[in-house]
């Protein structure tokens, strides 16, 4: 029964560790090949949650991006309290040529958050994985 944990760890780790090469060369990409603009902070909307905790109020902002004649709306997937931007706040972006809702904002945690989430998951199980298969066959 250990065996197939252990080999499920190891293959889970793999793809996760795929995913995660995957996500960071599709950003390397978008930096190259991107169009790098500014996006300008309309509103900080107020998202209420609850839950067994309680109620829960967030800040999302959202903002406009101006590309070539046109006005798109950008609202990223993150909420902060307090607002992690003001009001007419312009804010360094990128997005691809033929869809600026594609946008991300220009920062560390913008445009890299999602590729180390995943390498978080994945070394843990590749390291237990490749452990147990190692010990296994005599490697080690």
């Amino acid at each position: 029964m250990s065996a197939i944990i252990h080999w499920s760890l190891l293959f889970l780790g793999l793809i996760l560790l795929g995913f995660s090469i995957s996500l960071y060369l599709k950003t390397k990409k978008m930096l190259a090949k991107g169009v790098y603009g500014s996006a300008v902070v309309i509103e900080n909307k107020l998202v209420r949650s609850t839950d067994e905790k309680g109620t829960s109020m967030m800040y999302q902002p959202v903002m406009e991006i101006k590309a070539g004649e046109k006005t798109y709306p950008f609202s990223p997937n993150f909420r902060s309290n307090p607002p992690q931007y003001k009001v007419g706040e312009k804010v360094p972006v990128i997005y691809e040529a033929s869809e600026p809702q594609s946008a991300r904002i220009v920062s560390y945690w913008g445009l890299h958050l999602g590729s180390i989430i995943l390498m978080l998951f994945a070394l843990p199980m590749l390291t237990i994985g490749t452990g147990y298969v190692l010990f296994k066959y005599g490697i080690i």
